[in-house]
């Protein structure tokens, strides 16, 4: 039978089953339920559970991570609750009329249908029911700042609507008496709702009560000057007066005698304006609030093209309009191109508006700016100046008194205007984005496909300008699947022909902007498309444009409204990011340059990089492998201050790793593929400690490439060696076929050393595919011996042990090692170090030295930087959870069997996951938990890529045979 689960949502989040609470304490657990509830029975994305979960700032193994969460909370929801995994993301199908919320949406709409045919009573009736459910504030107990900016609100304003309609009904059916104390709590726990004041002056004076209505209204006026700088709107004012007049109240708004209509000449609202609940809140503040002052209130909204700055202002200049009684002026100035309107005609137009006929005005601009600063002196008049150019255009459109206000949208920032509020507006959130996309297409058009409704958002860089655009395509042809312009918007190279439809395209207004800006800041916004869509230092730029420390090219780019801040990195520098579109189009415009212009642009970055990343190789520990060449003579670096930069090494390494892998493949787009060679032979060892193989694999092979075409045979050699060194993680045939092909390239070219390099790569490859390994190994061995190079012996030894290992010949291995040690100590090289610890201490475990095991990872533990290279803790630990089995401390070795599995998950390193299962399936198994060690190893084996590992399958099948002696897989 199944259990009664129901979920409580309208207010703290309470799961109970047949009457009894589910306890979900985790916090992340209760974001996730929260999140998949809000959209039940829709999916939910994984990039959007990510978010919630850590708050834009997720672990790189955040995707591993959230997996382990949904799995824990299936088990706490039971069976009766599914959440499946669908299409990237996760859904979840709760048992019928299980939620709080569904109720509740189901309540409001008898309601509606009831008002519709005019049973006000029924009606009532379901928003009592409705309104009843809503404990409180939506769910103030999930602590995810993305999750109460993206979704609560919706839900708390329809539960708030919700109950201003019930007050609204109870009043109008007579029931004053019966809902004032109900009205005064609700009121006191939401002092900024205007409705349910109001309603609850109604209330009380129609209760005979008239004095207490009258302290509700002077309540809420102090709270909303004091607070807000704001008066009670016109619908509580004018109820104030009634009651004052002890008129009769009705529930419709009364106001003062008409008067002659004030000049408005503010475009139409905007109709399906969504979001930006804050920011109208913010601007509308800082338009009305009142203050000892003598100039007017003035308030700057900037941001890039496409942002929705004039639609803001409107939506804003709409909202405040009664606030102005003596009009609301509105001019466009033109200022996002290269032709702003002349300020002189701008003033006549004004003046005209405001009565001064053209034959009247003066004729100079300073003349004109006086006539229109004394005929708006003293008056309430909101002036809208939308897409102004710079300050210099906008300072004589100005009044001069207080009173006015001065709404003004520019895509630059204009700090220099004196006593402005500014307001640098953002793109949209992914739910603001996808609320836009509702109210342009049919909702259940825009929910049937929710995951591509919100990558759609993501790829039109949450541009409300895109996003317009996009739902314009969209709404003509109801057959055409969202997912599938989403799949056209993935390609970069078309996404901004795709960006298109009528008069509204993306490029052109960003184009109009483009015209618009300095040489010198078209040049800055041209060389920023030689960059990846990365984040980047100010001296990047620099590097790319004059030489110089790129600090001014920067700020004029930020004031263009091109470029933003997004904070400092692990070196102390300050970074700067552009607009995803930005970044596009700036990549179009580097693109249409002649090639050799930028070659010869990109070489100062070039070489500066290599300067830098010749100071860090020099002082970080690097993982085995090749050694660069020697830098070249000539190569100097731009102003930066390469110590200051480098001084810790390891930090720079991991803040500029997406510029310098794109820098290797842009060097190799560009020619520079010996350049690029030396970069990766400096910079990928260190950086593949912390995993991201598929990268560093992919640069690998583009300088391999471009070395290739070029007909080094000797470089591209090198670089498939070293990428078959990141190919052992990821897939061993390829690995062993790149290893293959560069030993007989350097037994050809007599180079001793890469030759021990591939030879001992091929081994071990060779070995984990359980074909012959040792001949290459011992070859490897002869050789480094003969050449003397401790490089090569260490790496040899190593190598040679491995497959005696490998062959269950630890006995035979244990002294090569104890050989290695003994070099690897002089060369001071502790990556190596640790990993010739760990394969000792794997060998003093299969001899039964358990004491020698101890004692060697003791000594591995003191030589592994656990901060910067949680690979190798990763690796330590997969041996250390078989020395705690051996001990019999079973709890010790399951517990560091998982961190071992979650440092490989987040290195991204396949192999490394396969064999810290098979240790936790080990432990498992030794404390008598056979059936979690079979669905451990059964999901293993069906979801791993074991093909690439057959010697690890094969253990993973005689393990799970160990734990199943009675079945047969």
């Amino acid at each position: 039978m199944a259990a009664d689960v129901r979920f409580r949502m309208l207010g703290d989040l309470e799961v109970q089953r047949d009457s009894e609470l589910v306890v979900i304490s985790a916090t992340k657990l209760r974001i996730i339920l929260a999140s998949l509830l809000l959209r039940a029975g829709r999916v939910v994305p994984v990039s959007v559970l990510v978010d919630r979960l850590w708050d834009g700032a997720p672990p790189t193994d955040a995707r591993a991570a959230l997996q382990t969460y949904v799995a824990r909370l299936r088990r706490l929801l039971g069976a009766d609750v599914a959440i499946h995994n669908r299409s990237g993301g996760y859904v979840i199908e709760p048992p019928a009329r299980s939620c709080d919320l569904h109720e509740f949406d189901e309540l409001l709409e008898v309601a509606r249908t009831a008002l519709g045919r005019g049973d006000r009573a029924a009606a009532l009736e379901s928003l009592r029911a409705a309104t009843a459910l809503w404990r409180g504030p939506i769910l103030l107990d999930v602590d995810s700042a993305a999750l109460h900016r993206d979704e609560v609100p919706q839900v708390q304003e329809r539960c708030l609507e919700a109950a201003e309609r019930r007050f609204a009904l109870e009043l109008a059916l007579g029931h004053h008496q019966a809902v004032v104390e109900e009205l005064r709590a609700l009121a006191g726990a939401y002092p900024y709702q205007e409705g349910l004041r109001t309603h609850l002056m109604r209330a009380l004076y129609r209760s005979g009560r008239q004095a207490e209505a009258l302290e509700v209204y002077r309540d809420v006026a102090a709270l909303l000057r004091t607070e807000l700088g704001l008066d009670p709107g016109p619908e509580l004012r004018d109820l104030h007066q009634a009651i004052l007049l002890g008129e009769t109240v009705d529930g419709t708004r009364e106001g003062a005698s008409p008067g002659p209509p004030a000049l408005c000449q503010l475009p139409p609202a905007i109709g399906d304006f969504v979001g930006r609940a804050e920011q109208v809140a913010g601007i509308a503040h800082s338009l009305v609030a009142k203050g000892e002052t003598a100039s007017p209130r003035i308030v700057v909204v900037s941001g890039v093209a496409g942002v929705g700055k004039s639609a803001l202002a409107i939506h804003t200049a709409h909202r405040v309009r009664d606030r102005f009684p003596d009009g609301q002026l509105y001019v466009n100035l033109g200022g996002g191109g290269s032709a702003p309107r002349d300020v002189a005609e701008v003033l006549g137009e004004l003046l005209y508006a405001l009565g001064v006929l053209p034959d009247a005005q003066p004729r100079s601009t300073q003349a004109r700016a006086a006539t229109f600063r004394a005929r708006v002196a003293d008056r309430r008049i909101l002036i809208v100046l939308d897409d102004a150019a710079d300050a210099r255009q906008v300072t004589p459109l100005l009044p001069g008194t207080a009173g006015s206000a001065v709404l003004i949208t520019s895509r630059r920032s204009l700090d220099e205007l004196p006593a402005a509020d500014h307001h640098r507006l953002q793109p949209f959130s992914v739910a603001e984005g996808v609320s836009l996309l509702n109210r342009i297409l049919d909702p259940d058009r825009v929910a049937g496909e929710q995951p591509a409704a919100e990558a759609l958002v993501d790829l039109c860089g949450r541009l409300p300008l895109a996003v317009r655009i996009i739902g314009a395509r969209l709404q003509p042809r109801p057959t055409l699947q969202l997912r599938v312009l989403a799949d056209r918007l993935h390609d970069e190279h078309r996404r901004l022909d795709e960006l298109a439809v009528g008069d509204l395209a993306v490029r052109s207004e960003l184009a109009i902007g483009y015209a618009g800006l300095a040489g010198s800041i078209q040049l800055a916004l041209r060389r920023m498309g030689l960059l990846p869509a990365a984040s980047f230092a100010a001296w990047t730029i620099g590097a790319l444009t004059d030489g110089g420390d790129g600090e001014r090219a920067v700020e004029q780019l930020m004031a263009a409204g091109l470029l933003e801040p997004v904070g400092l990195d692990l070196t102390g520098q300050l970074r700067y990011r552009p607009h995803d579109l930005v970044a596009l189009f700036a990549r179009e415009l580097a693109g249409g340059e002649d090639e050799q212009v930028a070659r010869a642009a990109y070489q100062p970055l070039l070489d500066t990089f290599l300067v830098l990343a010749h100071h860090v190789h020099l002082r970080v520990d690097r993982k085995e492998g090749l050694p660069p060449d020697p830098l070249p003579d000539g190569i100097t670096a731009a102003p930066p201050d390469i110590a200051g930069l480098t001084a810790d090494p390891v930090a720079w390494l991991h803040t500029e790793r997406s510029q310098l892998l794109f820098a290797i493949e842009q060097a190799c787009r560009l020619g520079y593929y010996d350049k690029a060679a030396l970069l990766a032979d400096m910079i990928i060892p260190p950086l593949s400690i912390r995993g991201g193989y598929e990268q560093i694999a992919q640069a690998r092979a583009s300088v391999r490439d471009a070395a290739r075409a070029a007909g080094d045979e000797r470089v591209a050699s090198r670089q498939a060696s070293s990428r078959a060194d990141v190919l052992l993680s990821l897939c061993l045939d390829e690995a062993a076929n790149e290893f293959e092909g560069s030993v007989a390239v350097f037994r050809g070219f007599g180079l001793n050393h890469e030759l021990v390099h591939s030879l001992t790569g091929l081994a071990f490859a060779r070995m984990f595919q359980g074909r012959p390994a040792l001949m290459h190994a011992e070859e490897a061995t002869a050789i480094a011996y003969a050449t003397g190079n401790p490089d090569d012996i260490v790496l040899a030894l190593r190598t040679h042990a491995d497959t005696l290992v490998l062959q269950d010949r630890p006995a035979e291995a244990l002294p090569l090692l104890d050989q290695a040690l003994g070099h690897v100590q002089a060369l001071r090289n502790t990556d190596n170090h640790r990993a010739l610890l760990v394969r000792k201490l794997d060998c003093a475990i299969s001899l039964g030295k358990l004491d020698m095991a101890e004692s060697t990872y003791a000594l591995a533990l003191e030589v592994t930087d656990a901060v910067n290279n949680a690979h190798g803790l990763g690796w330590l630990l997969v041996h250390h959870s078989r020395l705690r089995l051996a001990h019999g401390d079973i709890p010790a070795a399951m517990t560091e069997a998982r961190e071992a599995l979650r440092l490989m998950v987040q290195a991204g390193d396949p192999r490394g996951v396969f064999i810290a299962n098979l240790r936790l399936a080990e432990a498992l198994t030794a404390g008598g938990d056979a059936p979690g060690a079979v669905t451990l190893l059964r999901t293993l084996l069906s979801t791993s890529d074991a093909a690439s590992v057959p010697l690890l399958k094969t253990r993973a099948e005689a393990l799970l045979a160990q734990a199943t002696p009675t079945q047969t897989e």
